[in-house]
């Protein structure tokens, strides 16, 4: 069982790799740079918001899992804030962090392990995609990668998931 505290969210319907899950809302603190837009600034600049990087000075317990949305140009990656933050989360310092609600709704969601890179994530994504057409589905939007592990996992036990909201037809 893991320490760090995660979104709620219901399965709805498992078919190994895949699932799709009804999420509960939650805040996050995303962060988004248009002069990073890979985001490679984006780990380092929400850590240091948890560790104390915010307008109450509070330290703030890391969740799982980090979320990068994704699209053709740039990325967007985000903490999950604990559910004890959510009636007063701290306005981040960091003028590329704001404080985002991700509202519920139905995930298609594919689960994956080891190591993750662009060539990796396309091809889960284009499996997805495949699924979520076969299900009769239809998605709402961008693709959205979750890390649950540190970088210093070993690759075999890391979980890695690609999740994209959907609606059906």
């Amino acid at each position: 069982m893991s320490v760090y505290e995660t979104p709620d969210y219901e399965v709805l319907l498992k078919e190994n790799p895949f699932e799709i899950r009804r999420y509960s809302d939650f805040l996050m603190v995303e962060y988004e740079n248009e002069e990073d837009p890979l985001s490679n600034n984006g780990f380092g600049t929400l850590f240091r918001y948890i560790s104390n990087d915010n307008e109450e000075k509070k330290r703030i317990s890391m969740t799982i899992p980090v979320i990068e949305e994704m699209t053709d140009k740039k990325r967007k990656m985000a903490f999950v804030i604990p559910k004890k933050h959510w009636e007063h989360a701290p306005k981040p310092n960091d003028p590329n962090l704001s404080i985002k609600s991700f509202d519920s709704g139905s995930f298609a969601v594919i689960r994956y392990s080891g190591l993750s890179n662009r060539q990796k994530e396309q091809k889960k994504l284009e499996h997805l995609v495949e699924w979520v057409d076969q299900k009769g589905y239809r998605r709402v939007s961008n693709a959205m990668l979750a890390f649950y592990n540190s970088p210093f996992a070993l690759p075999m036990v890391r979980r890695n998931e690609i999740m994209v909201k959907v609606e059906a037809y």
